[in-house]
Order: structure tokens, then C-alpha cells, then sequence
């Protein structure tokens, strides 16, 4: 009778165990699907970020913690995710930030180009994203989508998804679609930072000799866009050009910017002068018969390359020759090919033309 007691006893305990053991792990399950769930819905809110050095030490550590931090929650990867605006069909795609990056570096940089150059060019445009994501500067007409980017380049920057990138490499498509995908990865969450924030990370094509500092465009200085200079820019097939109009052409286009501009077409020489340039010798104003214009306003007016360009009125039209192309700020694209093929790291190109920056991992806080 005292064994059998003793056997309820255990019977009984095991069985108390059990239940506290099971509710223990019911409780465990449901903190997981909430943890999962919470992170889930953060993926598109920029609350939902985090940094962390993306330096020597500890780097990958870091990184691989997180990961199985998702895991645990019940994420299979920590991604971040995108909504991206296509200017042409006006829809709204989902893509990783990885896979977005892979298309705006196919968009905006040569593949032939050296894979550091391509390194450092997918860190720039990933910073150039998670800016907007982090400030949340949303799209207009596209807030409640949550869409920070669209593919427009005169709005945010170029992206072309894998078909484009089919029709643009043709036979050379897998090479270089490879090629990118392994500079983007091997770059994989990485932003410029400074001063603990993310910075305005403005990159053009080739600047013409030397970077533009931004007091000169923005009226005020930015620590990290000073201006440097930029050698091997000249394989860029715009670094220079030559545009002709005819004086009536010229004075038709000022015209139909400004309607009260006093210009005649006859002795345009005389009413037409360069007032100031920067020390890169890039135009900061212009006049034009009785008004004056910025020389980047005249840029767009008679679509050239940059505003590094000097005006030659002859009798019967008007030449303009340019110097680089693009607005000059930040990275020096061919600038970069040239300093990757003389043996420098991203890390080193970047560090070039952006400068006291640090580099970051963004993250998903899990």
C-alpha cells in the first residue's frame, strides 16, 4: 500500500510536470509567433532599422548573431524589404533591398567596369535608398503603399529589373548579372554614415577633373561632400561635348522659360556673359539680356552635360562647351572605375570622395 502511494505520488508529480513543461512551451511558442509578427510588420518602417559598424572587428559576428536572432523568431532570413515605383506601368513592386540595389547599380554603372568600382557604387546607391527610408521621405501619391523609391533617375535613381537587364547585356547577361550580385553581396547592408546618421549619397557620371563641394550647389557646407580631385575620368563618353544653336533657337528657348526676357538674336554676344563660376569652374550664374540665370537652371534649359561650360556667341549661333558630366557632387563614377583599376578597395574609393564617413550594417531590429 506505502509503494503504491509513493508510485500515485510520482504518477502525479510527472503528470504536474508535464503540464507546466507543455504550458512552459505553449507560452515560448506564442512569444515567437509575436516576435515574428512584430517583425514582419516593421520591415517597411524605418523604426524598424538598426546599425552596427561594419568594420574588422566583430563584423561578422554581429551579423550572424541577428540572423539566428530571426531565425529564433521564426524569420527564415532578416531581410529588409522595398516598395519600388515603376514610372512607366505606375506599379508598385516588393523586392528585397538586395535585389533592388542589384538593379539600380545595373542601371547606373557599367558591369565592365572593375568589381571594387562596383562595390563602392552599391554601397552609394543602397545609402542613397535607406536615407529615404530612415528620413521616411515617402513618394508623393504613395504613402499609404509605403513606396520611398520609384525608378525615375531625375527623381530618385535608375533601376532596371532582369528583363531590362537581358535587352541591355544580351549574350553577356549571366557574366554580368553574376558579377553585380556578388559586389552587392559582398557589400550586403552596408551604408555610409556620418555623425550617426546616413548620409545625402550624391554620385554622377564623371566630374570633369574634380569634384564640386557642395556649399557651392546647396548655398551651405556638407562635412562629407568636399570637393576633391578626380583623375581617369576621360574614357567617359560624355566627359566632353559641343552644342551648337541658332541665335533665334537660343533666344526662342530662353524665351519660353522666361517670357520677359529682353534678348535679340542679333548681336547675342554682347548680351550674353558668364557673371560667376566656382573654384572647379563650374557656372553659378549667368546673364542673359536683362535677367540672370543659375548656371545650372541654363544646364537644363539647353540639356547639357554639365555646368562646367563656356558660352562662344558667333554670328549667325551659339556654341557651348562642356566639361564633364553631371552635377559633380559626391563620387566621380569613371573616377571610381579609374582608382578600382589602380588597385584601390571600395572601401578606399569611397572613403576618396566621401569623406570622415564611416561605414554601417543596417539591420532589422529582432
Amino acid at each position: 500500500m506505502k509503494g503504491e502511494v509513493m508510485r500515485r505520488q510520482l504518477k502525479k508529480a510527472f503528470l504536474i510536470d508535464t503540464i507546466f513543461m507543455a504550458a512552459a512551451v505553449l507560452l515560448l511558442l506564442i512569444a515567437n509567433i509575436a516576435m515574428a509578427l512584430k517583425n514582419t510588420a516593421a520591415q517597411d518602417d524605418s523604426s524598424a532599422f538598426g546599425f552596427q559598424t561594419s568594420g574588422k572587428e566583430n563584423t561578422e559576428k554581429s551579423f550572424l548573431i541577428n540572423s539566428e536572432n530571426a531565425e529564433k523568431a521564426g524569420v527564415a532570413k532578416a531581410e529588409i524589404y522595398i516598395n519600388l515605383l515603376r514610372k512607366d506601368t505606375k506599379k508598385v513592386e516588393r523586392m528585397s533591398l538586395e535585389e533592388y540595389v542589384v538593379g539600380a547599380v545595373a542601371a547606373e554603372m557599367p558591369a565592365e567596369f572593375p568589381i571594387e568600382a562596383l562595390k563602392a557604387q552599391a554601397v552609394a546607391c543602397r545609402t542613397y535608398a535607406m536615407r529615404k527610408v530612415a528620413r521616411k521621405l515617402l513618394h508623393s501619391g504613395y504613402e499609404r503603399q509605403k513606396v520611398y523609391l520609384c525608378d525615375d533617375f531625375a527623381h530618385c535613381q535608375a533601376y532596371i529589373d532582369k528583363n531590362q537587364m537581358k535587352q541591355k547585356w544580351g549574350k553577356n547577361f549571366t557574366k554580368y548579372y553574376q558579377k553585380l550580385c556578388s559586389a552587392v553581396m559582398a557589400t550586403k547592408g552596408e551604408v555610409l554614415v556620418y555623425n550617426g546618421e546616413i548620409i545625402d549619397c550624391l554620385f554622377h557620371a564623371a566630374s570633369g577633373g574634380r569634384t564640386e563641394d557642395a556649399r557651392e550647389v546647396f548655398g551651405q557646407s556638407i562635412p562629407y561632400l568636399k570637393s576633391v580631385v578626380s583623375r581617369g575620368e576621360e574614357a567617359c563618353p560624355k566627359f566632353s561635348g559641343e552644342f551648337y544653336f541658332s541665335c533665334d533657337e537660343f533666344v526662342k528657348r530662353l524665351k519660353s522659360f522666361y517670357p520677359n526676357l529682353k534678348l535679340s538674336a542679333k548681336d547675342i554676344a554682347s548680351q550674353v556673359k558668364v557673371l560667376q563660376r566656382t573654384n572647379t569652374q563650374r557656372v553659378k550664374m549667368v546673364k542673359v539680356g536683362n535677367i540672370k540665370i543659375s548656371g545650372e537652371k541654363f544646364r537644363q534649359i539647353f540639356g547639357l552635360y554639365s555646368t562646367e561650360f563656356w558660352i562662344y556667341p558667333q554670328q549667325s549661333r551659339i556654341e557651348i562647351r562642356t566639361r564633364g558630366y553631371g552635377h559633380g557632387l559626391g563620387m566621380s563614377q569613371w573616377g571610381a572605375g579609374y582608382l578600382a583599376r589602380q588597385g584601390k578597395s571600395y572601401k578606399e574609393i569611397l572613403f576618396y570622395y566621401y569623406k570622415n564617413v564611416k561605414i554601417y550594417r543596417v539591420k532589422l531590429k529582432v
